[in-house]
């Protein structure tokens, strides 16, 4: 198996990391592997369990489902997890988090609420809920835990965990993220914590700076849903991914195609990627010198410069003055 320009590539890698051969994988569960090579953003939570059932079988990790949220970084899940690195506050991030679920995985939904001192996050199923959905919807509802527990720190758990499924007879992985009040065979799956926790801050870079890349990336995405929707979404591949350089040869991986027909289909419309990636570049870095106070040395970064000289050079070539200069024309 393994082509490594499939999208569902991320997949592949999460379960190898757990200790999967999935070549046997492929196998034992060969409908449902092909549809997470091929279409991971489509597959049904069913698929998902299944898949998530066989790795428990192959690897011997009772707690497979779990532990992929150990498997999986955020810079696997491409624009989602560009947006969610980007957020700010606690809030934000959940306000993110739900907006854009589907563009991660169709087949389930998150609902995000605040009800006087208490809020909840919810993950459901779209139809039945099976029994056996226990590796789903610890791995789904974990991720979130997770991922605010290690950016606000200081043994962060929820207030109170939920599941539909039946509880395991090993419950130190689950208090490990959840803490120790957890209830299962509930109504819901869904985890509570107090409203004062929205505030708290999760990324420390600007917030004015990450507010403009946000509002950059929630712009392209709509524009995908739109008849030309290619040029919105390489657009979209290469703002994610600045921070890391956004070469060619990685935004077409992500896009599922060769770096061949990436070019060819840009040149069909008489573009380069070089000329896509600068303009982004451009607007991205005039919106922020413009509206922010940003230091040009965490910008430089954030565009992928390892050196704020090199950011300038490039700057003066696209604008035809150096960063600190157009600032201070901004200013009289």
């Amino acid at each position: 198996m393994g082509n490594e320009d499939q999208a569902g590539i991320w997949v592949l890698e999460a379960f190898r990391r757990g200790g999967v051969d999935t070549d046997i994988l492929a196998r034992e569960v060969p409908d449902e592997f092909e549809r997470a090579l091929r279409d991971p953003e489509n597959l049904l939570p069913r698929d998902v369990n299944t898949l998530l059932c066989a790795c428990e079988r192959l690897s011997g990790d009772e707690h497979f489902g779990l532990h992929m949220i150990d498997f999986v970084d955020l810079t696997m899940l491409g624009t989602y997890g560009y947006l969610l690195t980007n957020a700010p506050t606690v809030e934000r991030f959940l306000q993110l988090a739900t907006r854009y679920y589907p563009i991660f995985y169709r087949g389930a939904g998150l609902k995000f609420e605040v009800s006087g001192k208490t809020c909840s996050l919810e993950y459901s199923v779209e139809g039945s809920v099976l029994a056996s959905q226990r590796h789903d919807n610890e791995w789904s509802l974990g991720f979130f835990a997770s991922f605010i527990g290690n950016r606000i720190g200081n043994d962060w758990h929820p207030m109170r965990t939920e599941f539909t499924h039946a509880m395991p007879s090993d419950m130190g992985e689950l208090e490990r993220i959840f803490g120790n009040n957890i209830s299962f065979n509930a109504s819901r799956t869904a985890f509570e914590f107090e409203t004062k926790d929205l505030g708290r801050t999760i990324n420390t870079t600007d917030s004015q700076l990450l507010s403009i890349l946000t509002d950059s990336a929630e712009a392209l995405l709509q524009g995908i849903t739109q008849r030309e929707s290619f040029l919105a979404d390489v657009r979209l591949h290469i703002l994610s991914q600045l921070e890391s350089g956004a070469n060619s040869q990685d935004i077409a991986r992500s896009m599922a195609m060769s770096r061949s027909t990436l070019k060819r289909r840009l040149a069909a419309r008489r573009l380069t990627f070089r000329e896509l990636r600068n303009d982004i570049t451009k607007q991205v870095a005039i919106k922020a010198l413009s509206e922010t106070g940003v230091d040009i040395s965490q910008l430089s970064r954030k565009l992928g410069y390892s050196e704020q000289s090199a950011f300038a050079r490039a700057f003066k070539r696209l604008t035809g003055m150096c960063p600190t200069k157009y600032t201070q024309t901004q200013l009289r």
